[in-house]
């Protein structure tokens, strides 16, 4: 019999697909903008304004949860005399930035479901929807874009963040959580930058600008994992959400991204984390190229998803990966109590109990029953 453990030893393990004392649950919270929240009632059991500390408080020794303290660090900095500014024409807000390189320039349009105020940030799923002008249409945008991204000395980066993460390392400690941060968006952040569908005509039409790009943000990932290792952080969360079938074939992914994820997930290791790698949905015509890629695990899977076959996805990939998968916040938290409690049983039944951190694929969000919440909590400990 396994030798009890802590949450952080717990994950890890499971991660590592090793033998563990019990099936961990890690949970994940989304509370919504309050933009997405109106007409809906707020059905977390801690106030929307609860402090971090609160909600861990109540997860871990409420719900019994393997929770993640997230953490992370600042590995660039804006180039010297960079202005910007702001304006409105109409429903246009309009944002320009002044670098050594040029101008970079975006507009969107606002209604009201546009939740980032006067405001238009580089990376937000939001964008895509209300773009007019795109951040980054061309190579000239680009290289004004890098001056906002400018690597920082990676002991100032380490100091400074061993100092404010300070918190957040005595809040893991408390409870024996283990710490996560999130390093990479690839093709998803260039999404928020280029458009969606500009982006996927860009492969296409000019994969040039689309390789500068990703070039550009895999150095900074680099640099950003190297300090994370220094710093003893348990995992690096990398985010694939949108680097699937829904988008690219296999060889574009292929092309695009293994290269920089083998790097990426060694500087990892090479640190002594593991790598989470988040993808949601189109995995299935991408099996093959999931396999081939060096991650430890595969986060957020929506098993309800329109031809999704659980048993070909352990087949292909649970020999040497491990997953963090559940209900689907769509289709069973959404649904209720007892389409969340089947679908951990699914779970169960399909992956086993080596290599399987149940989670919501990929939340349960502030809008939806907490009473589906519970259920998975409620099956976890009967099955786990």
């Amino acid at each position: 019999m396994t030798q009890r453990m802590n949450s952080r030893e717990r994950i890890l393990a499971a991660v590592r697909r090793d033998a563990v004392d019990y099936v961990p649950c890690c949970g994940f919270f989304n509370p919504l903008s309050s933009v997405q929240r109106q007409g809906h009632t707020w059905n977390f059991p801690w106030a929307s304004d609860a402090p971090l500390p609160e909600q861990l408080r109540y997860q871990v020794e409420e719900l019994g949860l393997d929770q993640l303290v997230n953490v992370g660090v600042a590995a660039a900095q804006t180039a010297a005399g960079i202005t910007s500014r702001k304006w409105q024409e109409g429903d246009v807000l309009h944002k320009a930035y002044e670098t050594p390189a040029g101008t970079l320039h975006a507009s969107v349009r606002i209604n009201d479901l546009w939740p980032h105020g006067q405001e238009i940030p580089f990376y937000s799923d939001f964008n895509i929807g209300h773009y007019v002008e795109p951040w980054i249409q061309t190579a000239e945008d680009l290289a004004c874009f890098q001056c906002l991204q400018v690597l920082r000395d990676r002991d100032e980066v380490v100091d400074e963040a061993r100092a404010g993460l300070k918190p957040s390392f005595a809040l893991a400690q408390q409870y024996g959580l283990a710490t996560q941060a999130v390093a990479g968006m690839g093709l998803t952040g260039a999404q928020h930058l280029f458009g969606a569908a500009d982006l996927c005509l860009m492969t296409i039409d000019n994969p040039e600008l689309v390789d500068a790009y990703l070039e550009h943000e895999h150095q900074m990932n680099l640099a950003r994992i190297a300090a994370l290792g220094e710093l003893g952080v348990d995992i690096v969360r990398r985010n694939g959400f949108y680097e699937t079938a829904d988008f690219y074939g296999p060889d574009m992914l292929r092309r695009f991204l293994t290269r920089r994820l083998t790097a990426e997930t060694a500087m990892a290791h090479q640190g002594g984390m593991v790598m989470a790698y988040t993808v949601h949905t189109g995995v299935m015509p991408i099996l093959d190229y999931l396999h081939e890629l060096p991650l430890d695990s595969l986060q957020g899977i929506d098993i309800a998803f329109g031809g999704v076959d659980l048993p070909a996805v352990r087949d292909k990939l649970a020999e040497d990966k491990a997953f963090w998968v559940g209900p689907s916040s769509t289709y069973h938290i959404w649904e209720g109590p007892d389409a969340t409690r089947q679908a951990v049983r699914e779970v169960f039944d399909c992956f086993g109990k080596t290599g399987l951190i149940l989670s919501q694929c990929v939340s349960s969000h502030s809008i939806m029953p907490w009473e589906s919440t519970l259920a998975m909590v409620d099956e976890w400990r009967r099955l786990r």
